[in-house]
């Protein structure tokens, strides 16, 4: 172990004020001990574990007590997940049929070249495992202004694998790029999972994140997405991991000055899932759209913290999230736009609307708006309700039963963002997982 790399007993003693909450401290430690392991390797991603390290060592863990996690509890991981690491193992089930032309596989956070198809020419692919010849320091500096939450930093200090995607100034790929991560474990584990889109001046891509996975396993994701000046970006998050699996990811975007970027996130519940997104704009001209769709249905948990900031001048941004709660499933969303002070002429947009599908489901929303300047032009909005009395009952008379009348209502609520998804095999994809994601929901 190298002298940077102290005890966890020291860095637990350094740690400022905790959350006096046994389970915060337990999970600390185990998170600590994991990271103290890997920065302890010599390799290229040494000096970029060991400062993620420092940075682990000063943020309290989560709990009830800490507001932006207020609604969801870590409870689920008390079972050792972080104290195991998932296997590096061939899949146990076959993968899906690819959804773009290219495709990188990473399972439990392990790279398969073999069943990968390399991207076309403008685009370079960097294996994140520590083979470089040189040290691999720049994929942190996003990191450094974009991750705030201790799993962020976890996955950075012990990092084993990750991808770097660079597409040259220029580059108008023609068809996606799609990243397949499976998570797969017959007891509790974890696996890091890492991915970095570096987008060039002038150039226009379609990334499709893709996750799949099943069994007790912890996907503890970091996505960064920085896009050059005048670029173009379609980004796609699907996650449709099955209900007993985990799953904690942060999401960076950083658009670049005058460019155009697009994510649409789908996701299902399962057994845990937290989502924090932020998006920075930091350059002027830029325009970010967020757009989403989360499930949940039988006991499962979702959360989705969001968070725009207007930076400088004259930059737009919009966010739409519909979701939908069945049986006794938790959703959870906390929307969030903060402009500065020198932000002037900032466009911004929110809204967040749910749809209650049983009387056991629960929605827990909440904008909000933080504003320092007075020139910019801002708007948000959250609504929660049921499905419509008088819609249900005239299906009904028509000879419907009422699970299904109850699909085809949930269905159309979100139709509008299934009609917006601009590549054909993400929405070919997307209609049979929404439709047996609500089937099941309906059924309560």
């Amino acid at each position: 172990m190298t002298d940077a790399v102290t005890s966890t007993a020291q860095r637990a003693a350094a740690r400022p004020a905790p959350v006096a909450e046994p389970l915060a401290h337990k999970l600390a430690a185990q998170a600590l001990s994991l990271a103290e392991q890997a920065a302890a390797q010599s390799d290229a991603l040494s000096a970029w574990r060991q400062a993620a390290l420092a940075q682990l060592a000063a943020l309290p863990f989560p709990s009830k007590k800490t507001e932006q996690w207020k609604y969801t509890s870590l409870m689920a991981l008390d079972a050792g997940h972080l104290t195991a690491q998932a296997p590096d193992q061939a899949p146990s089930q076959t993968l899906p049929e690819p959804l773009a032309p290219w495709r990188l596989v990473l399972i439990n956070g392990r790279y398969h070249a073999e069943l990968s198809q390399l991207p076309p020419q403008g685009v370079t692919l960097t294996r994140l495992d520590g083979s470089a010849e040189a040290p691999l320091e720049a994929p942190l500096s996003v990191a450094e202004d974009g991750l705030r939450t201790p799993f962020a930093w976890l996955n950075s200090a012990a990092l084993q694998d990750g991808l770097l995607l660079t597409v040259a100034d220029g580059v108008a790929l023609d068809a996606p790029i799609e990243v397949l991560l499976l998570g797969s474990a017959e007891a509790a584990s974890h696996c890091h999972t890492r991915l970095r889109l570096q987008l060039g001046a002038g150039s226009r891509a379609t990334l499709i994140e893709r996750y799949i996975g099943q069994g007790p396993v912890l996907t503890n994701a970091v996505t960064e997405l920085v896009t050059g000046d005048n670029s173009d970006l379609v980004h796609y998050r699907l996650q449709a991991e099955a209900a007993d699996t985990l799953h904690i990811g942060s999401l960076i975007l950083v658009p670049g000055r005058d460019s155009r970027a697009t994510s649409f996130q789908l996701m299902q519940g399962n057994a845990l899932r937290r989502n924090d997104v932020r998006v920075l704009m930091a350059h002027s001209g830029a325009s970010a759209s967020l757009n989403g769709i989360f499930v949940g249905r039988g006991n499962t948990h979702t959360d989705n913290q969001i968070c725009i900031e207007h930076r400088v001048p004259h930059a737009v941004s919009d966010q739409l999230f519909k979701g939908m709660a069945g049986d006794k499933a938790r959703l959870v969303f906390n929307g969030r736009i903060h402009i500065f002070a020198g932000a002037k002429g900032t466009n911004a947009e929110l809204s967040n609307k749910n749809l209650l599908l049983s009387p056991g489901a629960e929605v827990d929303t909440k904008p909000e708006l933080e504003i320092y300047n007075d020139d910019v032009k801002c708007s948000h909005g959250t609504t929660c309700g049921q499905l419509d009395a008088q819609a249900l009952f005239y299906l009904r008379s028509r000879g419907i039963a009422e699970p299904e009348a109850k699909r085809m209502l949930a269905f159309g609520f979100v139709n509008e963002l299934l009609a917006a998804l601009p590549d054909a095999a993400v929405a070919e994809w997307a209609r049979p997982w929404l439709e047996s994601a609500l089937t099941e929901a309906a059924q309560a």
